[in-house]
C-alpha cells in the first residue's frame, strides 16, 4: 500500500474519532426525577416530568423562570428547574417540561427547556 493510502487512512480514523468523542460530550443522558436528585454535579443530564402550575415564577427584567416537577412514576417526587432564559412562548398551555442542564444542590440549573404542549399532541382525526 502506498503511503499516500495509509496517510489519508489515518487522517480519515482521526476525524472519526474526534467527531464520536465531540458529540457524545453534547449528548444528555434522561434520567427520571429520583436520579436527577441523585446525580453528580456537573454532569449534563435531562429529565422530565409534569409540571406543577401552582410552583411556577417568572421574573420578566431578569429572564428567570423557576418552576417544579413531579415524577411521572410515583407521582411525589418534585423537583426545582431554573431556566435562566426568557419564558418559552408555549409554557403557560404546557403540562410536561424537559429540562437540560446540570444540577446544583438538588436544582437543575436548565440550559435548555423542552416543552410539551397538550393541544401539538391531540390524536383527533381531520374533520372533512
Amino acid at each position: 500500500m502506498k503511503p499516500a493510502y495509509w496517510m489519508a487512512l489515518i487522517v480519515l480514523v482521526a476525524s472519526v474519532a474526534a467527531t464520536v468523542l465531540s458529540f457524545s460530550s453534547a449528548v444528555a443522558n434522561t434520567v427520571s426525577v429520583k436520579q436527577a436528585l441523585a446525580a453528580v454535579p456537573g454532569k449534563t443530564i435531562q429529565v422530565a416530568g409534569k409540571i406543577l402550575k401552582e410552583s411556577v415564577s417568572y421574573d420578566a427584567v431578569k429572564g428567570m423562570l423557576k418552576f417544579d416537577i413531579v415524577c411521572r412514576q410515583d407521582n411525589v417526587t418534585k423537583m426545582t428547574i431554573l431556566y435562566n432564559q426568557p419564558k418559552p412562548e408555549n409554557f403557560d398551555t404546557a403540562i410536561d417540561a424537559a429540562g437540560v442542564g446540570t444540577v446544583k444542590g438538588g436544582v437543575l440549573i436548565a440550559k435548555n427547556l423542552l416543552i410539551k404542549c397538550p393541544s401539538k399532541y391531540n390524536d383527533e382525526k381531520a374533520k372533512s
